[in-house]
């Protein structure tokens, strides 16, 4: 998958420059795109830069986007408004100091890209799609986990595998030997049922020999969605796979990162503090900020600040989850909560060391009980601190249930497993996104 993004990168940007000397050659002739082209060259390396940061958060080298369909072209023309938008402020700006102020020329040269972009992610799309294009994968011994995997290759054409079947060893090992080809001109990867993974190390070690990549279906399922799923996570799993859980170093480089960010964010952002402060205390009885306590690193309660969303005593009967069309939000609450505005206030929660701008989400303590009783592995999601936005928020919807806790644990234990400062990047420009497009609850 990683192959395919950055053929698909490298072909945006490809696309972007061609588009570029296009429009001058459109506009004057090659003698006249030749004259200006070295002066356009800088200011658009950076404009490109950006628009390809814009296609990155809006999800179109996602897996999801690699199909011509309307989504696409939703999030395509979302994101070419917004580089539209910051390519003109940036003229505006910084063009008299580069010596170029282009009007005509960047409107061509958008119109030329956004259509040669529609028909380069088609041919993508359709060699990307292509079985040969795909690995091939066989599933061995097939459990629960392995047959939904199986339904998602079947029915999803930018799965980056195709399917080569599914065998069961009932009827003798070799004969299942001989069924599975070299992966050269086979069988690429080998997904075997969990419960069956550990007794047939011979018969996988064969397979290894024969040139294929021998996975359990738990692998298989995190490569492909991002996600551990709960009900495979056991305590030999856990010494197997998450390695050095704690990961000091970064840690202690996040920490600093995070405390720096807050303190200059807080500094530049006190003006909107203010006014969103005055905000909510003049449009409903109460006061200005919530405090609430939640559950941290390593299970230490702390008390998280908010801009209050809801009505004084909104939580009189007790603890409850916020529903969707809540009827306690106030109206500038609806809105804080849907920019998520509400949240400032937590980057004095970390500067404090409580929280973090990347990791699960804080759960209340009344909760927290109760799902560590219910999901299996809950309190693992403890072991870092505690973020803003995470990997959770920015795969699944907001949940209000058992369910919706067990889903967003498989998120959080990929995050803790894989965290670095990349991924951490990847989720604060997602979060951006969200904010951007308004997809608060």
């Amino acid at each position: 998958m990683r192959s395919r993004n950055l053929i698909l990168f490298l072909g945006d940007f490809a696309l972007m420059y061609a588009s570029l000397v296009a429009a001058l050659v459109v506009r004057g002739g090659f003698s006249f795109m030749f004259d200006v082209l070295p002066a356009h060259v800088i200011p658009f390396t950076f404009l490109f830069a950006v628009w390809s940061i814009a296609f990155y958060i809006n999800d179109l080298y996602s897996r999801r986007r690699l199909r011509v369909d309307w989504d696409f072209v939703r999030a395509s023309v979302g994101s070419m408004l917004a580089n539209l938008g910051a390519a003109v402020a940036f003229f505006y700006l910084i063009g008299p100091s580069v010596g170029i102020t282009p009007k005509t020329n960047l409107f061509l040269m958008m119109a030329l890209f956004m259509t040669a972009f529609v028909a380069w992610r088609r041919i993508a799309a359709a060699l990307f799609t292509n079985d040969n294009a795909r690995k091939s994968v066989l599933f061995l011994e097939p459990d629960s986990i392995a047959e939904e995997l199986i339904r998602q290759i079947e029915s999803d054409p930018s799965v980056p595998y195709v399917m080569r079947g599914a065998i069961r060893i009932d009827d003798g090992v070799e004969q299942a030997l001989e069924a599975i080809p070299p992966g050269q001109s086979g069988i690429d990867t080998v997904v075997v049922g969990n419960a069956r993974f550990a007794e047939l190390d011979r018969f996988l070690y064969g397979i290894t020999l024969r040139g294929s990549t021998v996975v359990d279906g738990a692998s298989f399922w995190e490569e492909l969605n991002g996600e551990i799923p709960v009900s495979e996570v056991n305590a030999a799993w856990l010494v197997n796979h998450f390695g050095d859980m704690h990961k000091r170093q970064f840690e202690a480089l996040k920490r600093g990162r995070d405390a720096t960010m807050a303190l200059v964010l807080t500094a530049s952002l006190s003006w909107l503090l203010a006014f969103i402060a005055l905000a909510v205390r003049l449009s409903s009885h109460g006061p200005v900020f919530y405090r609430q306590v939640r559950v941290g690193k390593d299970g230490r309660q702390f008390v998280v600040v908010k801009f209050r969303t809801m009505v004084q005593d909104a939580e009189k009967s007790g603890p409850a989850w916020s529903e969707k069309g809540d009827q306690r939000v106030t109206p500038i609450g609806r809105y804080l909560r849907h920019t998520h505005l509400d949240e400032l206030p937590q980057l004095w929660n970390i500067i404090r060391g409580d929280m973090s701008f990347v990791g699960p989400r804080p759960e209340r303590p009344e909760f927290v009980g109760e799902l560590e009783k219910m999901v299996p592995y809950y309190p693992l999601r403890h072991l870092v601190r505690p973020g803003v936005s995470g990997w959770a928020q920015i795969n699944y919807r907001y949940g209000a249930s058992v369910d919706d806790a067990t889903k967003k644990l498989a998120y959080d234990l990929y995050y803790i497993k894989h965290r670095n400062h990349l991924l951490d990047l990847k989720i604060g420009l997602k979060t951006a996104a969200m904010v951007f497009r308004g997809e608060g609850r």
